[in-house]
């Protein structure tokens, strides 16, 4: 395959990715979801059902009452810039407990639409809830994503 060929093919898979993912980020709930109606079993009413026991004694102490654990602390920690061949990344985890609750992009610069794959990879490390995740199916991005990997793996080595 040319050159110019993988360019495109490559320019218009990020594309379509980056729509569907801000069409995703758009989606708007409606209200006519109506669920399946669950089955119940039948009772045969000539079959007896189990006997009826008597109760025992109540306790008089009552046992340890349930505690919650507080909870988790909040935590963010922002990356090094990245410089890269095509701009500058920084970013700010935010991880409540051990989760990943935000990724926000400090320094974002990329050339001629670049950029346009960060919100693609904030989704896919939001949703492996680490800095390893695979981005295969990306073209056409490699220096964002490598500078956005790097930033991220930074970010993550300060919790």
């Amino acid at each position: 395959m040319r050159k110019s060929s993988q360019v495109l093919m490559g320019a218009l898979s990020l594309t379509s990715v980056v729509i569907g993912v801000e069409l995703g980020a758009n989606a708007k709930p409606t209200d006519n979801f109506v669920p399946h109606p669950s089955v119940t079993p039948t009772v045969d009413p000539t079959t007896p059902g189990p006997k009826p026991t008597t109760p025992g004694p109540k306790p008089t102490t009552p046992g340890p009452k349930p505690t919650t654990p507080p909870p988790a602390a909040t935590i963010s920690h922002k990356s090094s810039p990245v410089n890269y061949r095509f701009g500058t990344v920084q970013l700010t985890v935010t991880k409540q407990g051990s989760t990943i609750t935000d990724i926000t992009m400090n320094k974002a610069g990329a050339t001629n639409g670049r950029a346009a794959s960060f919100p693609y990879l904030i989704s896919l490390a939001m949703a492996a809830q680490s800095g390893s995740f695979d981005t295969s199916m990306m073209s056409g991005a490699t220096y964002s994503t490598d500078a956005f990997m790097q930033a991220l793996g930074d970010a993550l080595a300060q919790f």
